[in-house]
């Protein structure tokens, strides 16, 4: 009776023993996983204009921030196609299996909970130029259902849900028309990104006042795209709203 007493005992202390220190190691392994980020869009995502897109692009950028906040890997998936529209993102037959938006889903079930940027209507408005304000209008609302369903697709695409910023558009011509309409693309992107509850990174706000040094075109039109400080610009612009969640 006493030795099995005796064993009680011991096996009482062994497990009160070794549940924290099994616990601090299941804790240790899951912090040490790595994050995933994943860069959709166009041009700006892949980080023309830069001097080196590999490494001075917001994503890359963006990337080594994440990395730096949570003491974490991040893998940096990139997915991002120079000269995508809102249409051409979430794609149509005969090409909808292979849009952008399709292969968005794959890399989310993949790794579910992941980071994702999306920077995605600046060649829809830079399409209007010559057109008159009715067909801008139309532009800007197909641009709102097109983003609308592109939000909802991402959301869906795995559990637990990606965690999705949308870029607002930087005015990418100063002097040009899009000085009055990329104002009214990004009330469309606001509105819609609301309705989906998905952050908005500001990148129209973090441009103002300084065009000249943050995009090429103001010295070398046509080319609309940041230069390194412009894309470290957008990079923070990111950044804040991922403080924020």
């Amino acid at each position: 009776m006493f030795q099995r007493l005796l064993l009680a005992i011991f096996l009482s202390l062994s497990l009160v023993s070794c549940s924290p220190q099994n616990t601090t190691v299941e804790r240790s392994t899951e912090q040490k996983q790595p994050l995933t980020y994943v860069s959709l869009g166009d041009s700006l995502a892949v980080g023309v204009g830069s001097s080196d897109p590999s490494r001075r692009g917001y994503a890359p950028l963006l990337r080594e921030q994440l990395s730096r906040d949570t003491g974490r890997e991040v893998r940096l998936v990139q997915l991002g196609v120079s000269g995508e529209t809102s249409a051409s993102f979430i794609g149509g037959y005969p090409d909808k299996e292979t849009s952008q938006l399709a292969r968005a889903e794959k890399a989310l079930k993949n790794d579910p909970g992941a980071n994702v940027t999306l920077s995605i209507g600046g060649n829809d408005l830079l399409r209007t130029a010559g057109a008159d304000d009715a067909a801008r209008r139309e532009a800007i609302s197909r641009y709102g259902r097109n983003l609308d369903l592109a939000l909802k697709t991402l959301k869906s695409a795995s559990r637990p849900a990606a965690r999705i910023t949308v870029l607002a558009l930087y005015n990418p011509a100063p002097g040009s028309f899009t000085d009055e309409w990329s104002g009214r693309l990004n009330d469309e992107l606001r509105t819609t990104a609301r309705s989906n509850e998905v952050a908005v990174a500001a990148g129209d706000r973090a441009f103002e006042g300084h065009e000249a040094e943050y995009a090429h075109y103001v010295r070398n039109p046509p080319d609309i795209h940041p230069t390194d400080r412009g894309y470290k610009a957008l990079a923070r612009a990111f950044a804040r709203t991922f403080d924020r969640a």
